[in-house]
């Protein structure tokens, strides 16, 4: 059965305190696991003995270090289109490269989107300016329904949301007309779909314009996996289904093959159980991402995203030594899935980095594995 046919802390020091307690309800413990060491017990850690930040000099924006992308933004919240035309632009045909770079244009559209009708003004028939208006529109979407659960949105946020969705699908439209070689227009509409409900027929449809386009494309297939989990259009059995074949069908050493990892995040974090972490399934995911990453060039765009999900399922499944070693190599950034599904991503981030040295240390310093 192919994919189509399925669609049918705070300071610089780390705190183990009952890791046991921890482990059983990583939920409530990732709130609080970067708190001081109780009177009387607990057990501190200084992160920097172990080749990682502390706590306080943790960036809980970003994944990683993008000055390019940073300042291609800043330029565009600046009314300044020329220098974001140009960074796009230079992605050229790498359509997984041009969507990440995209995200910094259409985050910066969503708050300010001056320099996106200037640029149109100037060239009106340019289809990288298409593309930041309306991936733009679908973020600004997104803000305006806010990162909450269903239960703590209003139906004036959701009003907005499935209203400026329902905009924004003539703005892709647009965008691939003048770009019919491009998948991101076609990706953009993804979000459009979760948000507005589609079946799964319609979802289909769009998947195969997609996929047409760029097969392996990483950044369509996590956004599509969010279609398919079951906080949105799917379940988790059409989830773990998709993220399966498309790992499958991955190339060679394509971080593609890391797609699974999200899939058991996604079904922990929605269950609140981790013995999903125990399955030989889910064993053979971790096998494969930590492969993958292994072998991954150093300044892969996507290198840092994947480094924070396996970091987690590394954790999550006692394999401390290679957590820590995926932990030093993070650095300081939290602001990734999974640490960004928590209240607090810093905490979250610390309590797993926290756990994962504790238990490094209680084995007795084990070597990493070779890969």
């Amino acid at each position: 059965m192919d994919v189509l046919t399925a669609l049918g802390g705070g300071t610089g020091v780390m705190v183990v305190a009952a890791v046991s307690a921890y482990r059983k309800s990583r939920r409530a413990q990732r709130v609080a696991a970067a708190a001081p060491a109780p009177a009387g017990g607990g057990r501190a850690i200084d992160p920097t003995a172990y080749g990682m930040a502390p706590g306080d000099r943790i960036d809980t924006t970003k994944a990683s270090s993008d000055p390019e992308g940073e300042a291609a933004r800043a330029a565009a919240l600046a009314g300044d289109w020329r220098t974001p035309a140009a960074y796009l632009e230079a992605a050229g045909s790498d359509w997984d490269l041009r969507w990440r770079r995209l995200g910094y244009l259409a985050e910066a559209a969503a708050e300010d989107d001056a320099f996106v009708k200037a640029w149109q003004a100037a060239r009106p028939d340019d289809p990288s300016a298409a593309l930041v208006h309306a991936d733009g529109m679908v973020m600004l979407a997104g803000k305006l329904r806010g990162a909450l659960g269903a239960q703590h949105t209003t139906h004036e946020q959701f009003d907005a949301f499935h209203r400026v969705l329902a905009d924004s699908e003539a703005a892709c439209l647009r965008a691939a007309e003048l770009a019919p070689e491009d998948p991101s227009p076609y990706i953009a509409r993804i979000t459009i779909a979760r948000g507005l409900g589609w079946s799964h027929e319609r979802f289909r449809t769009l998947w195969a314009e997609v996929v047409s386009r760029a097969p392996h494309h990483f950044g369509a297939h996590r956004a599509a996996l969010q279609y398919c989990c079951a906080k949105w259009q799917g379940s988790h059995e059409l989830m773990h289904e998709f993220a399966r074949q498309a790992a499958a069908s991955a190339p060679p050493g394509d971080l593609l093959a890391a797609l699974p990892l999200f899939a058991v995040f996604e079904q922990e974090y929605r269950d609140g159980n981790e013995d999903i972490y125990r399955l030989p399934a889910t064993a053979a995911a971790v096998d494969a991402a930590w492969r993958v990453v292994a072998a991954a060039p150093a300044g892969h765009h996507r290198l840092p995203e994947v480094r924070h999900i396996l970091a987690n399922a590394l954790e999550c499944s006692g394999r401390y030594a290679e957590a820590v070693e995926q932990f030093q190599l993070i650095g300081p950034f939290c602001g990734a899935v999974p640490w960004t599904y928590y209240g607090s991503p810093l905490k979250a981030f610390g309590g797993s980095r926290a756990t994962a040295v504790a238990g490094w240390e209680d084995a007795g310093r084990p070597a990493v594995p070779q890969v």
